[in-house]
C-alpha cells in the first residue's frame, strides 16, 4: 500500500478528491436536512449538459468557454429548484428535480449521440478523469471552493435557518426564493468544477454520502460535519487505493467504498445499540 501511495498521478487525484471532499461533504449537509437528496446530481447533470452543447458548439477544447456554459446550465437549474419549491404543492419537488435530472441526460446523449468523440465524453460525465488531472486545474478549483467556503460563512445564518427550518425562517421575513437561489448558485459553482475531474456519480456520492454518515452519528452540526469530512477523505484514500491496486476507475472505485464505509458504519451502530441494550 505504501508503494501504491508512492505513485505521482494517485498523490493528485488524492489531493484532488481532498479538495472536493472538504466543501461537498459540507454542502452535502445542508442537501440532506432540507430533503432534496437529488438537487445535487441534477445540477451536475445540468452542468455536464453544459459542457455537452460547448462540445457541439465547437468550445471542446475551449477550457473557459465550457465552463461559463456549464456554470450556465446550473444557474437555471439554479433558478428553476428555487422557484419551484414554493410552487411544488401537487407533487413533492423530489419529482421536479428528477426529472430536470433525467430530462439533461437524456439531452446530453442526443446532443452527443453524432458527435465523434460523443461515447468518450459521455463516459467522462459520469466517473471523470481523476488519475489525469492536472496540478494547476486543482488549484484553480481550490481557490474558487475558498471563495465559496467565504460566502457561505459570512451567510451562514440565512442559509442555516433555511436549511433547519424553512417556514420558521420565512416567517422571520427572509425571502425564500432569494436564499435559495444564493445557495443553489454557490452549489452550481461547486459542481461544475467537480463533474470535469470527478463525474456526475462521484459528485452525488460525495454531496450525499459523507452527510448521510455525520448525521448518523449526531445531529449536532459540528459534529456532523466534522464525521462527515472523516469519512470522505478515508472514503477516498481508500478508494483511490483500491482503484489503483486492481486497474479500476477512480470514481466508481470511490463511490463503491463510501457506500461499504456507509454500511459498515450501520452496521456498528446497529451492534453498538443493541449491546447497550
Amino acid at each position: 500500500m505504501l508503494d501504491v501511495l508512492q505513485l505521482p498521478f494517485l498523490q493528485w487525484a488524492a489531493l484532488a478528491t481532498l479538495v472536493l471532499a472538504g466543501i461537498h461533504a459540507y454542502l452535502g449537509f445542508h442537501i440532506v436536512r432540507r430533503g432534496v437528496l437529488f438537487v445535487d446530481l441534477a445540477l451536475a447533470q445540468m452542468a455536464a449538459l453544459g459542457v455537452s452543447v460547448a462540445i457541439v458548439l465547437g468550445h471542446e477544447h475551449d477550457e473557459l468557454g465550457s465552463y461559463l456554459l456549464a456554470f450556465g446550465m446550473t444557474v437555471l437549474g439554479a433558478a428553476l429548484f428555487a422557484w419551484l419549491r414554493g410552487r411544488a404543492r401537487h407533487a413533492p419537488l423530489e419529482a421536479f428535480i428528477g426529472i430536470v435530472f433525467a430530462t439533461a441526460q437524456a439531452l446530453a446523449f442526443l446532443l452527443l449521440e453524432k458527435t465523434p468523440s460523443g461515447p468518450e465524453h459521455l463516459k467522462e460525465s459520469l466517473v471523470g478523469s481523476l488519475f489525469t488531472v492536472e496540478p494547476k486545474h486543482i488549484a484553480i478549483i481550490a481557490v474558487l471552493y475558498v471563495i465559496v467556503a467565504l460566502v457561505h460563512v459570512f451567510l451562514r445564518k440565512p442559509f442555516f435557518e433555511i436549511t433547519n427550518d424553512a417556514d420558521a425562517a420565512v416567517a422571520r421575513g427572509r425571502n425564500l426564493f432569494l436564499w435559495d437561489f444564493l445557495f443553489y448558485v454557490t452549489f452550481g459553482v461547486v459542481v461544475t468544477s467537480a463533474v470535469h475531474i470527478a463525474g456526475v456519480l462521484l459528485v452525488f456520492g460525495f454531496l450525499v454520502i459523507p452527510a448521510v454518515a455525520g448525521v448518523m452519528v449526531s445531529s449536532r452540526t459540528g459534529l456532523a460535519l466534522a464525521m462527515g469530512w472523516v469519512f470522505a477523505i478515508v472514503g477516498s484514500v481508500l478508494g483511490l487505493v483500491m482503484s489503483v491496486s486492481f486497474d479500476m476507475p477512480a470514481a466508481p472505485s470511490i463511490l463503491v467504498t463510501l457506500t461499504g464505509l456507509l454500511v459498515l458504519q450501520g452496521v456498528i451502530q446497529t451492534v453498538t445499540r443493541f449491546a447497550r441494550r
